[in-house]
C-alpha cells in the first residue's frame, strides 16, 4: 500500500485496502462498487424495517409483495434492487430515499 502523504486523511476503510491490492485487476473496482451499494441497501433496508418494528413478512405486506423478495433486499449478495422498490418501502413507512455519492 502506498505510503500516506502529509495532509491526507488517513483512510481505514475496506475498499481503500481492497483497491490497493487489486486495484490492477480488470473489473474488480465495478465488482466493489457493486458490493458496496448492495450491502449499504441491505443494511438500509434492515435498519429501517427494525426502527418501525416490522418485520419482513409484515415490511413485504405493506409494498405488496413477499416476505422472500424483502430478504433477497436484506441480503448484500443481491445486487438488482431497483429505485422503485425503495421507494415503496420508504412511503409505506413514511420516510425517503436519498442517494449520496462519498469518497
Amino acid at each position: 500500500m502506498a505510503k500516506r502523504k502529509q495532509g491526507e486523511p488517513i483512510r481505514n476503510d475496506a475498499s481503500a485496502v481492497m483497491n490497493a491490492l487489486y486495484g490492477d485487476s480488470p473489473g474488480w473496482a465495478e465488482d466493489v462498487a457493486r458490493y458496496v451499494v448492495a450491502y449499504g441497501i441491505a443494511e438500509e433496508v434492515d435498519a429501517l424495517r427494525e426502527r418501525h418494528g416490522l418485520t419482513q413478512a409484515a415490511l413485504a405486506a405493506l409494498i405488496g409483495s413477499s416476505q422472500s423478495a424483502i430478504a433477497r433486499l436484506e441480503n448484500a449478495s443481491y445486487t438488482g434492487p431497483s429505485t422503485a422498490v425503495l421507494r415503496q418501502i420508504a412511503v409505506a413507512v413514511g420516510e425517503r430515499v436519498s442517494v449520496r455519492f462519498v469518497r
